[in-house]
């Protein structure tokens, strides 16, 4: 089945990031799921839910769709 991906962009952007691996899956579960979104942007993502309970960076849930579940609302649409 041919699916069309959805260009999504973080609603709020700031600093660096690290830890590739935790990025990279993240980059992937949306993708799973239809949405295209950049690197630096799932990295901001993760690193703006982790400062949401005081921590610098969160391990991921093992779960994909709990992951998907944790910070689908910090994107918005882009328009194409």
């Amino acid at each position: 089945m041919l699916r069309k991906m959805i260009q999504l962009r973080l609603k709020y952007q700031e600093e660096q990031f690290h830890y590739s691996g935790d990025i990279d899956r993240i980059v992937n579960v949306f993708a799973d799921r239809g949405y295209e979104i950049s690197y630096s942007d799932a990295g901001h993502a993760w690193e703006r839910h982790s400062e949401n309970y005081a921590a610098g960076w969160l391990i991921l849930p093992e779960n994909d769709d709990d992951l998907y579940a944790e910070i689908s609302y910090l994107f918005e649409e882009v328009n194409s």
